[in-house]
């Protein structure tokens, strides 16, 4: 197996852009070094939209040091829907397996084909951005049939999202133990709805957000409380007004907030991206995860352990994820609002007890394996082959950067 597709479908990857925290913009391009700087003997195809072709050469080879990663969405037309057919065809490349990450898609994705459910006579009409990041991708998978993963680190986000992506994972990887239902139809010639039952594993997929991170902590802290939370929907202000708001003094709260209730608090302080919250967060001692649904657990506390703040939990968070549940001090999790202001205050009264909770999370969930990548590769190539084993990287040579250096001096 040595050509393997990669897209987040739906939308564009960053790897030159600056992330927000905003429908996790790190994580796929995380992921896509995760595989291809751990696999030098193959192939990462991209078959989605990204920003890799505005990347200087130094900057891909930094990224992607044994320049193992081909843009084949370049040059793509929203109006060709069948665009990555004929250009991998083009270059005579056969895929072998493909991994998706996923965003919003639409209900419907390819232009023309797809009835309408109030009238079947009629096709349904696909908006522009759909054009974009998901008609080609879906159109090939329909039609090449090649085997594909999914992950998902987002309870909100999956294939059911659309109904004409007919062909169904082997395996979906996510932050959760679980299933979702899919209701797709049968092909284009039938479009008779069927129901499809998906079952999801949890695979530590929160943690992509540490690779390649690793850098001092400071324990030192000037700063109390600190909440790093878009609003969602549906929205979550009330939680955030019950166990925040009127329950903690001066918390700043950054990220992405409409309700009209938010507008009278100045605690909202806006969207920052990743790069600014992880300078911002090293001077924080606390803050309070909440699940984007309950039971689920979100890379939100591995980014607070990262940046050495202590994460106190509400108690829906990772509650049907016993995997991350069981890692978790009992004391940081609060049952009720009251608890989270006593236990700030006792922590507050006792640097090195706050110290020792902050070194045994470090310890935990910290590990070298999830810097260099190593750990969650495995779990993604391993569901594709059971029975993959990792090269050894010594035995091929990375590129170097600035070759043309002095050419023209």
């Amino acid at each position: 197996m040595k050509h393997i597709a990669f897209a987040k479908i739906g939308k564009s990857i960053k790897f030159k852009t600056a992330f927000s925290p905003i429908g996790g913009d790190n994580e796929p391009g995380s992921m896509l070094r995760i595989l291809a700087n751990n696999n030098p003997d193959k192939t990462f195809y991209l078959i989605g939209k990204s920003d890799f072709r505005k990347l200087s050469y130094d900057d891909r080879i930094t990224l992607f040091p044994y320049d193992n990663v081909v843009d084949v969405l370049t040059g793509y037309k929203n109006e060709n829907r069948d665009y990555l057919k004929n250009k991998l065809a083009s270059m005579n490349i056969t895929i072998d397996y493909s991994i998706f990450m996923i965003g919003q898609i639409g209900t419907v994705t390819i232009p023309n084909r797809i009835e309408q459910i109030k009238d079947r006579s009629l096709t349904a009409s696909v908006i522009e951005m759909t054009l974009g990041y998901s008609t080609p991708i879906i159109e090939w998978i329909n039609s090449e049939k090649v085997p594909f993963i999914e992950i998902v680190n987002d309870p909100r986000y999956t294939l059911a999202q659309s109904r004409d992506i007919i062909e169904n994972p082997v395996k979906t990887l996510s932050q959760f133990t679980g299933t979702y239902e899919k209701k797709t139809i049968r092909s284009y010639e039938d479009q008779t709805r069927e129901n499809h039952t998906i079952n999801t594993k949890y695979a530590e997929m929160e943690k992509i957000f540490l690779y390649d991170r690793k850098f001092p902590i400071n324990i030192d802290k000037n700063t109390n409380f600190v909440m790093i939370l878009n609003e969602g929907h549906p929205s979550r202000f009330q939680q955030v007004k019950e166990w925040i708001l009127d329950n903690i003094e001066h918390a700043n709260i950054y990220g992405k907030w409409e309700h009209p209730l938010s507008l009278p608090y100045n605690n909202f302080k806006g969207t920052i991206q990743i790069e600014h919250a992880q300078r911002l967060l090293t001077s924080v001692k606390y803050t309070f995860i909440i699940p984007i649904l309950k039971g689920w657990a979100t890379s939100k506390y591995i980014e607070m352990i990262q940046a050495g703040v202590i994460p106190f939990f509400h108690p829906d968070y990772a509650s049907e994820v016993p995997e991350v549940l069981k890692r978790i001090p009992e004391f940081l999790i609060c049952k009720k609002p009251e608890d989270l202001g006593k236990k700030i205050k006792f922590l507050n009264d006792s640097d090195e007890l706050r110290e020792k909770i902050l070194a045994l999370l470090q310890k935990e969930f910290l590990t070298d394996d999830m810097y260099d990548g190593t750990k969650l590769n495995d779990i993604v190539m391993s569901s594709i082959n059971s029975d993959y084993v990792r090269v050894n990287k010594g035995d091929y040579k990375k590129l170097e950067t600035n070759l043309l250096d002095g050419l023209f001096k």
